[in-house]
């Protein structure tokens, strides 16, 4: 982690670094809060804190942000050469990714009508998962 730091000329702190391994080793993206939440007891640090580390981690391209959900934006590692989109559960909150990017084919269309690079993208839906279908139905079978 530290080397990843160095790299992108950033140094490394024990807030980023605990930050950078929070990420790395989480199967799914994090708020804000739920990073502080998680590394708060031993590093002490402040949730504007979390945020400044955030953004310089995804400025630099080490993190992502990946979604938005309540008015929170959600970061993950930027390591995998296959990013993820998310649907996410209106009713529970779920989230599950999305293993397939359904806007490559619109990036190279929108890339030759426009001539411009598309250098990212952010892509979400939301919906009720099965979980939430079957207890609605069987709330409005009770009714």
């Amino acid at each position: 982690m530290k080397h990843l730091l160095r790299e992108h000329q950033l140094k490394a702190t024990k807030g980023r670094v605990a930050v950078m391994e929070l990420l790395f080793h989480e199967k799914k993206p994090l708020s804000a809060e739920e990073i502080h939440e998680r590394i708060n007891d031993e590093m002490a640090t402040s949730l504007s804190t979390i945020y400044r580390i955030l953004a310089q981690l995804t400025e630099v391209g080490i993190l992502r942000n990946s979604l938005s959900l309540g008015g929170a934006d959600y970061y993950e590692w930027n390591g995998d050469p296959h990013h993820h989109h998310y649907i996410i559960c209106e009713s529970c909150g779920r989230v599950d990714p999305l293993h397939n990017c359904p806007l490559e084919h619109l990036n190279r269309h929108v890339q030759e009508e426009t001539g411009y690079t598309i250098t990212g993208h952010q892509f979400q839906l939301q919906g009720l998962c099965r979980d939430c279908q079957e207890k609605i139905a069987a709330e409005n079978r009770k009714k």
